[in-house]
């Protein structure tokens, strides 16, 4: 008589990237249609959004759904200007999370475990959460600095996770998970080379450097690592949803073999 094969615990780190994110709508399609169940979703900034959505509702398609319908129009021009500490106090932005989250306000109320990472501004470290107010959480994680104001929360001043832990693994591994798939966004920032830059885009290709380092870093602990090739899609362009949403799904089914074949080992 055969053994039982053992389930093995999921996790799902989806990584920084604006609009670049909803590539990971793609990858959870991919892994939907394979019968691969998420045990345990980390996310930071907009990682954190389409983490706490998917965790919520259970269903990738309903997510893409969500996404694709949305006015993004409408979604960007929930622009209330505020001068002290950043450009966008975040109300009509939290509003429009809350819609879509409905009663899911607080992180037990998730289908599936979800933790969100920020970034105390004060001391730079990453901070971790996954207990209390969702929607706090996910406006801390995705707070950029300058555009929209810090999130003050226990004492921290916190902004977007992107800064400390643009691939958030070290939460999944410290949660349970046995087998970690990350979604690094940031991989393909090089791939098509400039010859020259101007001033502007000297100082962007250098926080881009710095992202692609801490994303390089954070996605060594990962046992698989998804790539998709969104390197030139505007962070803010939200309007090609689909596209971005197919580049995912390309990326992981790429990837597909190796992940099945890492969990048959692990099993």
């Amino acid at each position: 008589m055969s053994k039982e094969k053992k389930k093995l615990k999921i996790g799902l780190a989806l990584g920084a990237g604006g609009a670049r994110g909803l590539a990971h709508i793609g990858v959870l399609k991919v892994l939907e249609r394979n019968n691969i169940p998420i045990d345990f979703i980390s996310g930071t900034s907009i990682g954190s959004i389409i983490g706490a959505l998917y965790a919520a509702i259970r269903n990738a398609n309903e997510l893409e759904k969500i996404i694709t319908t949305a006015d993004w129009r409408l979604f960007l021009s929930l622009l209330d200007p505020s001068l002290t500490q950043g450009f966008l106090r975040g109300e009509k932005i939290k509003k429009f999370l809350t819609k879509f989250l409905g009663e899911k306000s607080t992180f037990k109320d998730l289908k599936i475990p979800l933790t969100a990472v920020a970034t105390d501004l004060l001391t730079g470290k990453s901070v971790i959460m996954n207990k209390g107010d969702l929607i706090e959480a996910i406006m801390a994680s995705s707070a950029v600095p300058l555009i929209f104001q810090p999130i003050k929360k226990d004492g921290k001043s916190l902004v977007d996770g992107s800064l400390s832990m643009p691939v958030p693994i070290q939460p999944l591994k410290r949660s349970g998970a046995e087998i970690v798939i990350a979604v690094n966004l940031d991989d393909d920032y090089f791939s098509h080379k400039k010859e020259k830059l101007s001033l502007g885009e000297t100082a962007f290709q250098t926080i881009k450097l710095l992202r692609y380092q801490l994303a390089e870093r954070d996605s060594r602990s990962a046992d698989v690592v998804i790539t998709p090739t969104v390197g030139q899609i505007n962070g803010y362009d939200f309007l090609v949803g689909n596209k971005i949403i197919t580049v995912g799904e390309k990326a992981t089914q790429k990837i597909l073999p190796k992940i099945k074949k890492l969990l048959n080992l692990k099993k």
